[in-house]
């Protein structure tokens, strides 16, 4: 594993793990963790991936790791305040990410985890070139998820201005490029509810597109789920 970082448009540091892998023909994973998690926490998974070939890239994302941490992530109100702002400067980032790796984004698939599930679908669908994207327990579908939140919280509906602002992000506000996608989500999950998921599958409307729900599973990213996302990528990048 190597350690890289690049400069911001704040000129704050953007650090990234890499792990090379050996096949050039694969394409680079990029992958993002969740809300109060850590890209140690998937050091393990990037190690078994690169054990098979593939180049993982785990972007240290704002508010967490070596860019800062919240005393208490699960604080309601600080989730509340804090939670979309993290999304969308970390898609906003994505084009610094590549810049600094230098490749084109046509050889990359982004992956992502809860939180990570969100940024990972976005930065897919603002991004046509890219080569396909996993989504484990997050949403493609910004505004349905904001609604369970809230009312989870017992908030107030978003006001038009946090709409229009949350919509420019919103993967389901772009056409889907038609590349591969694997939705992969416990049907009990109690943090994110599935129906974000639900709602941008049927958005792509694609063959293309598989959406595995896991039976009795929480929010949780299962050794199973690991397993299935190895098989999809060896059936379709291999």
């Amino acid at each position: 594993m190597v350690i890289h970082s690049s400069e911001s448009n704040s000129n704050q540091k953007l650090p990234f793990h890499l792990f090379q892998g050996t096949n050039k023909k694969a394409p680079i994973l990029v992958i993002y963790h969740g809300w109060a998690g850590s890209t140690a926490g998937y050091f393990d998974l990037a190690e078994e991936l690169q054990e098979q070939g593939y180049t993982v890239v785990l972007p240290d994302i704002v508010h967490h790791d070596s860019r800062g941490t919240i005393e208490n992530y699960f604080d309601v109100s600080t989730r509340q305040q804090m939670f979309w702002g993290t999304v969308s400067q970390t898609i906003d980032e994505f084009d610094i990410l590549v810049a600094e790796l230098k490749i084109d984004k046509k050889n990359i698939l982004v992956i992502g985890s809860s939180m990570g599930g969100f940024i990972a679908s976005s930065i897919f669908a603002k991004n046509h070139d890219i080569q396909g994207l996993v989504n484990v327990n997050g949403s493609g579908a910004f505004i349905v998820a904001d609604e369970f939140f809230r009312r989870s919280d017992g908030r107030d509906e978003l006001s038009g201005k946090q709409r229009v602002l949350l919509e420019t992000y919103d993967p389901i506000r772009y056409l889907h490029s038609g590349k591969p996608v694997l939705l992969m989500h416990g049907d009990s999950d109690q943090t994110i509810d599935i129906s974000g998921q639900y709602a941008y599958y049927a958005h792509c409307s694609s063959p293309d597109v598989t959406f595995d729900i896991y039976n009795e599973v929480d929010h949780q990213f299962t050794e199973d789920m690991v397993d299935g996302l190895k098989f999809w990528l060896s059936e379709n990048f291999s």
